[in-house]
């Protein structure tokens, strides 16, 4: 019988060790990876990205100042033109019509005043005898004057029929392409309150003009001669490049949304931009080649406590503050001059009263000291304030893996371009740097984006 009971169990006591053998094996199979990277040399871009249209840098819009039929086009589209070339003719008949008419008033008018002259003189003569009371003399004199007068506006009217006449006639003003032609022959046109528009005409389809609408939040960011690379979707995969030439002050406002014109010239090769056509354009701010640059989701990487213990580590409250207090710390006391180095430094060695501002960010916090906002995790930094000697980076604070254990360490930043982020610190290139975490079992991934422990909640100030 008592071999029986320890029989059972002995039988019990390997089941109980089964059970505690295999829930550790599939515990240990179903624990999450660190996803990694390593710092990398490269090219780090800023950018700015916009839409905009394509036009000729000159658009010459031919019209007419006199109303008729079109007797005869000579351009089509596509057509190259010089100055002065026959674009089309109105019909003639009513304005060759009208310039005879003009020449008949003038020769009547001429006749009129030659006959007033003739009765002002002759009672000038007379007058003088004494033999014509002065009140005729006025007389003549004042109808000579009316004659005059009726004479000069029948030679305008002869002017403007002559003018009218030639132009029947549509020329083009500059040397250019016809890009659009509006009338045919047979049809008649109306120059009454506006002149209608007849041709369209690009003077030069080798370089061309873009306008694109930047967003108020980006046009500073945007100066004149800044590099530009754009596409479009007739010539898929194939960049073209220009510059910017001009940042226009008129804003316009759609759905609440304020934009600027920039105007950007390129080069047309093969002709092969058309006007009109949508470009997606990027204007790159800033530029730096051969630099030493993360991940942009290491800097933005954070965990949470959910997954420290996913992980098998041991979440202490208020460790990550700490962490970043002597991250921070270290950082600061690694880019700063001893203290008594510093000019700064009070006289026999005693502390300044303004060294704490200057030994903070320019954003006016103390290293380990929350700031603004409380961080995800009760305090720590959550501004950014201005980077060191200027550009558009700052201090991140990254992860990083040293003996398979997260670490937090802080490194200054510079320029980044959405993907990669400038570090001006200096980094071993063999360290592994974490950038998020891959689940094995998704059941552990965090449902709640408010959850650390992925990419893009981590502070970067």
């Amino acid at each position: 019988m008592k071999n029986k009971y320890l029989r059972y169990t002995l039988i019990a006591l390997l089941i109980i060790a089964a059970v505690v053998v295999y829930t550790q094996i599939r515990k240990k199979s179903s624990r999450p990876e660190w996803r990694t990277d390593k710092p990398s040399m490269g090219t780090i871009r800023e950018v700015v990205t916009a839409t905009g249209s394509i036009n000729p840098f000159e658009l010459v819009e031919v019209g007419t100042e006199v109303s008729g039929r079109i007797d005869k086009i000579y351009k089509d589209f596509n057509d190259r033109v010089r100055k002065g070339e026959l674009l089309a003719k109105l019909d003639t008949e009513i304005l060759s019509t009208n310039l005879e008419s003009a020449r008949l008033e003038v020769n009547k008018a001429r006749l009129a005043l030659n006959k007033a002259r003739l009765d002002f003189e002759n009672y000038q003569g007379l007058a003088a005898k004494g033999y014509a009371p002065q009140y005729d003399l006025q007389q003549a004199e004042f109808t000579f004057r009316q004659a005059e007068q009726t004479f000069n506006n029948a030679n305008l009217a002869l002017q403007r029929a002559e003018k009218n006449l030639r132009n029947a006639s549509i020329t083009s003003p500059i040397d250019g392409v016809i890009v659009s032609r509006e009338v045919a022959a047979g049809q008649t046109v109306a120059a009454s309150m506006s002149s209608p528009t007849l041709f369209t005409i690009a003077n030069n389809l080798d370089q061309m003009q873009i306008t694109a609408n930047v967003d108020e939040a980006d046009i500073g960011r945007i100066k004149e001669g800044m590099p530009v690379e754009f596409s479009v979707d007739a010539y898929a995969g194939e960049q073209f490049m220009g510059f910017v030439k001009q940042i226009r002050l008129k804003s316009t406002t759609e759905q609440n949304v304020v934009s600027y014109s920039v105007i950007i010239d390129a080069d047309n090769p093969g002709h092969k931009l058309l006007p009109g056509m949508t470009t997606n354009v990027t204007i790159i701010t800033q530029s730096k080649e051969n630099v030493l640059r993360i991940p942009e989701t290491a800097s933005r990487f954070s965990p949470s406590k959910e997954v420290w213990e996913l992980f098998g580590l041991k979440w202490e409250d208020g460790m990550v503050n700490e962490a970043r207090k002597q991250a921070m710390e270290k950082l600061m006391s690694s880019i700063k001059p001893p203290r008594d180095k510093r000019p700064d430094a009070g006289p026999a060695g005693k502390p300044d009263r303004t060294d704490k501002a200057k030994a903070a960010p320019s954003g006016g916090m103390e290293p380990g000291r929350s700031g603004g906002r409380p961080g995800p995790f009760g305090g720590g930094f959550s501004g950014r304030p201005a980077p060191f000697g200027g550009g558009s980076g700052g201090i991140s604070m990254i992860w990083v893996l040293k003996d398979k254990t997260p670490q937090l360490i802080a490194v200054r930043t510079g320029v980044s371009d959405g993907a990669f982020v400038e570090v001006l610190s200096e980094l071993d290139p063999k360290l592994e740097i974490i950038t998020g975490v891959n689940y094995k079992d998704p059941s552990q991934a965090p449902v709640n984006s408010a959850i650390q422990g992925r990419p893009g909640m981590g502070p970067r100030f």
